[in-house]
């Protein structure tokens, strides 16, 4: 059987087509989805509440019927989720946008119809029509900065804020072009490389995504950052996350450039 994957708020679904009429009640054309869309997104809200950080995705739309999406973790019946800039395609019906194509062995059929969209914000509800009583208002953010090149180096953590998760504040990372990472731990007065099985990273915008497993576990770690600056020395990072008594914190990490 086919793993289902829901895109808006868990990521894709498998759903029947639907169609909107040319123009909304509130006089947004087709024409003005069309034209507005092209760019990347990231999706901010859903229901009015901000989502966690470990939960935001990245869609990139482009002229002629292409989309870019990125996504990391673990969703529905998929483990191990790693959309790096995936490949899906795009159509504007009235004011429903669909997304449609394959990947990781999911087929995936996602509408989204757009109930305001301006040039840095879009609001849109989605219905999954596996599930037609359920809908979901989503809201999304344009980026409008990239990062994908601004990080390719050796950077020493040096000042973190918030829960650790995984002893995040004690190590050196290198980030090569070619989308692989490695771990840097100290020893005494030495950085050694962690053995891991393999690291990687995907940097879509200001979204960064890490996944990796440990040699000693079987286990596939990922963790999710918002990149707030990037500058010749510094790059900061921060992150909304949640507790598992469901409290929620913002946790923050600077990092200097060594190379």
């Amino acid at each position: 059987m086919k793993k289902l994957f829901r895109l808006a708020a868990y990521g894709f679904a498998i759903i029947a087509a639907f169609s909107s009429c040319s123009k909304s009640d509130d006089g947004l054309s087709q024409k003005d989805v069309e034209t507005k869309i092209i760019g990347r997104w990231k999706n901010h809200r859903l229901e009015g509440e901000e989502y966690i950080t470990n939960n935001k995705r990245v869609m990139t739309f482009v002229e002629g019927g292409k989309v870019l999406y990125s996504m990391a973790g673990v969703h529905a019946d998929l483990q191990d989720v790693w959309y790096n800039k995936t490949e899906f395609s795009y159509s504007v019906d009235g004011t429903t946008i669909n997304v449609y194509g394959s990947a990781l062995s999911t087929e995936a059929f996602v509408s989204m119809t757009v109930n305001s969209i301006s040039d840095n914000k879009m609001n849109t509800v989605f219905v999954n029509g596996g599930f037609p009583d359920i809908k979901f208002n989503e809201e999304y953010e344009r980026v409008t900065v990239d990062y994908s090149s601004d990080i390719i180096g050796l950077w020493e953590g040096v000042e973190f804020t918030g829960d650790e998760t995984f002893g995040d504040a004690n190590h050196r990372i290198k980030y090569e072009d070619n989308g692989t990472s490695v771990y840097y731990d100290k020893v005494g007065e030495e950085w050694k490389p962690r053995e891991d099985v393999f690291s990687r990273y995907n940097v879509d915008g200001d979204w960064l995504a890490s996944q990796w497993q440990n040699a000693d576990s079987d286990v596939i770690n990922f963790e999710l950052w918002e990149i707030a600056e990037i500058n010749d020395t510094t790059m900061k990072w921060t992150a909304l996350r949640e507790r598992e008594d469901g409290t929620r914190y913002t946790a923050t990490f600077t990092w200097k450039r060594i190379e």
